[in-house]
């Protein structure tokens, strides 16, 4: 922009408002401006200049034209320096900094005698002037995402500061007189370095919020003053072992967070209860606590809990990363505010009776358990929306659990469930069923009632009913609309008809399966909009997409950890496993003897057992021949789909309608892969009807 224009450009703004009002406010942002303006302009009455979003590279040293400037805002320009003469405004109250690329700072910035508020986040300071304490009348500092790794030690003269955030830099330790900010009320060193918090910060008589998370501290101070003001401290991603003791005398906390840090035991005191009944968020996930305290249920306030995993499900492969409580406390069922409850991946057998007073409870997660039943009253839990059961030992559901009539999304994939109660048929709100790998050995003929079903996966259970019998459960669901950046795609591969009048049929026949290849794609192959269908869509179901089959989830014997063994517990891989720690399908019955699927395109030698168990040979020498590979208990075999009866398409069903998923959630529909398991030495070894039982 040119400086003439400019110049009358600030002069008109500078007019419309020297007569309307006693603040004299000039906002040029936004003007891609790359020269400060300063010269032809008379600026002694402006008191506010915002020059926010521009392209200015410096300040002039005629800064001082603006003798009465009380705010200039300079966020998001290229700022590389400020000159020295900066702390001749002696009037200024507000200097907001922030995204620019200011490497250090002058002395003469502590002149600056009235200033409250600086604001320098998003710079690239790497340490401040001994000079900053000097600034006495300062209550509000930001230095977040800078690359300081020092404090001075004049930080402590700051008498008047209330805010100091200082989070994501790469500070290693806080000086000795910071505990002298007497009037300091937040206090954020988020993501930092740090190994130790000194002793003085338990000084401070004003802290309301501390955050300490994602650094290395793993003893907190012994002592805390401001044990009666503050409301909210994280602790998260932290090295911390033990609780001090004035944690369960925060009697005004209202959030706390410690998690993913080795926290062990019963790591909250019975006093914990019976102080803190103002909490109202509490997240201790990711520890190594065994138990809770029997006060836990006296936090009549509380309404989230998170116990759990902090590792997203998609990440978490072979980490163990709850806790390893096992119970509940008898007064658990006191907390009837509570609405969220995280307690995945811990070692729950059973839940209480009265679990069913939870009755404001709306999300509840109690995945990678251990339990076998849910009591009677969970049907009480008339609010719950979202509700995920995976990985336990569930057998039967209560009769009451179609009271919840709200509830939105059922997770209860990888459990033993047979069958599902007839009450079902009342969660008309159903979006979501994942029972993948149970026991079903029909269809639920309350499916179709759930007229809101988006995603169902029925896969990997043991179903033996004719085609023709398949309820129709599919043809009134409704899929939701697409990500609108996957338009003419469909999860980077051309959407295809996939009707049964345009996919060829494969004959009942056992014969070998001849291949076929899919009609030639209207566009082509793109790794952008894949990329983007993995980022848009971070769910369980996404090993759904492409060829890749759902894993079933193989419950490892694990032990308490041992005191002081509090490393991550990420358990053995597969390969290192002995084939002793594991168990099919969560079925803890030694005796239990997996089915064996085959088909005719085996070869001969896998057969043979087979054969024989069904003839009622005895193959004992032949079986020790049979290498199975160590690395993986079962091998995976392609098998023959069965046909499809006409009927069925016209009810909109796919060829490989065993997956009972939206189309766009289908592996490959011709052909599926199921488990053949091993046989083991001795499995055939006499010719009792047990084992010569067709499976």
């Amino acid at each position: 922009m040119p400086q003439s224009s400019m110049i009358e450009m600030i002069e008109n703004d500078c007019c419309s408002h020297l007569d309307e009002c006693e603040t004299h406010c000039v906002d040029l942002s936004a003007r891609d401006l790359t020269l400060f303006p300063v010269e032809g302009v008379n600026f002694s009455q402006i008191t506010k200049l915002l020059l926010d979003h521009n392209d200015i590279e410096s300040i002039p040293d005629s800064i001082d034209s603006f003798p009465s400037l009380q705010v200039l805002s300079m966020t998001g320009n290229r700022l590389i320096r400020l000159p020295d003469c900066i702390g001749c405004l002696t009037c200024l109250q507000e200097l907001l900094l922030n995204e620019n690329e200011l490497c250090s700072l002058p002395d003469r910035i502590s002149e600056l005698s009235q200033l409250q508020i600086l604001n320098l986040t998003g710079n690239c300071l790497k340490e401040l002037p001994e000079s900053f304490g000097d600034l006495i009348k300062l209550k509000t500092l930001h230095i977040e995402e800078n690359k300081l790794e020092i404090l001075p030690s004049t930080l402590g003269l700051l008498e008047n500061l209330e805010v100091l955030e200082l989070c994501d830099n790469t500070i290693s330790y806080l000086p000795v007189s910071i505990g002298r900010l007497k009037s300091l009320k937040i206090l954020n060193m988020c993501n930092n370095k740090l190994d130790s918090i000194p002793e003085t910060v338990g000084d401070m008589l004003s802290l309301e919020t501390i955050d300490l998370s994602g650094n290395n501290v793993e003893l907190l101070p012994s002592h805390f003053s401001s044990s009666v003001t503050l409301k909210r401290l994280f602790l998260d991603r932290n090295r911390i072992t033990q609780l001090p003791d004035w944690v369960a005398e925060l009697s005004c906390i209202e959030e706390f967070t410690a998690s993913d840090n080795k926290l062990h035991e019963q790591s909250l005191t019975e006093k914990f209860g019976m102080t803190c009944r103002m909490i109202k968020h509490l997240d201790l996930g990711g520890n190594f606590m065994s138990q809770l305290p029997d006060s836990f249920g006296h936090l009549e306030n509380l309404e989230q809990l998170h116990l759990g995993s902090v590792i997203d499900e998609l990440e978490r492969r072979n980490f163990q990363n709850g806790n390893w409580i096992g119970y509940l406390p008898t007064n658990f069922c006191q907390l009837i505010k509570l609405t969220e409850l995280h307690f995945d991946e811990n070692q729950l057998h059973e839940l209480p009776d009265d679990f069913g007073n939870l009755i404001n409870l709306e999300f509840i997660d109690l995945g990678q358990n251990l339990l076998y039943e849910l009591p009677e009253s969970f049907g009480n839990l008339k609010s719950l929306r979202i509700c995920q059961l995976s990985k336990n030992n569930l057998q039967l559901l209560p009769s009451s659990f179609g009271n919840l009539t709200l509830l939105e999304d059922l997770r209860m994939d990888n459990n033993l469930l047979a069958e599902l109660p007839e009450s079902f048929c009342q969660l008309i709100n159903l979006k979501t069923l994942d029972v993948f790998n149970n026991r079903l050995t029909e269809i639920p003929s309350a499916l179709k009632y759930l007229t809101k079903l988006v995603r169902l996966d029925l896969v990997d259970n043991q179903f033996n009913i004719p085609w023709d019998e398949v309820p129709q459960i599919i043809n009134s669901s409704k899929y939701p609309d697409r990500d609108p950046t996957l338009k003419n795609n469909w999860r980077g591969r051309p959407r295809q008809d996939l009707s049964m009048n345009d996919v060829p049929i494969i004959k009942l026949e056992m014969q070998e399966v001849e291949e076929f290849e899919l009609p030639p794609p209207s566009l082509n192959y793109s790794e952008d909009v894949l990329k983007s269908a993995a980022i848009n869509n971070l769910s369980i179901w996404r090993s759904h997409n492409g060829n890749q089959k759902r894993e079933r989830f193989i419950r490892k014997f694990s032990t308490m950890p041992l005191f002081g063994q509090y490393n991550r517990k990420e358990t053995e891989s597969e390969e290192d496993q002995d084939d002793s720690d594991y168990e099919v399908d969560g079925d803890e019955d030694e005796d239990y003897e997996p089915p064996i699927f085959v088909s005719k395109n085996r070869n001969e030698t896998e057969d043979k057992p087979v054969e024989a168990a069904t003839s009622g040979e005895n193959w004992d020498d032949e079986i020790e021949d049979i290498e199975i590979p160590v690395d993986n208990p079962y091998k995976f075999q392609d098998i023959y789909v069965h046909p499809a009866p006409k009927t069925l398409a016209e009810a909109g069903y796919t060829v490989d309608s065993h997956l009972f998923l939206p189309y766009d959630m289908h592996s490959q529909p011709f052909v599926r892969q199921k488990y053949i398991y091993p046989i083991e030495d001795g499995q055939f070894d006499d010719n009792s009807d047990e084992n010569t039982e067709e499976t």
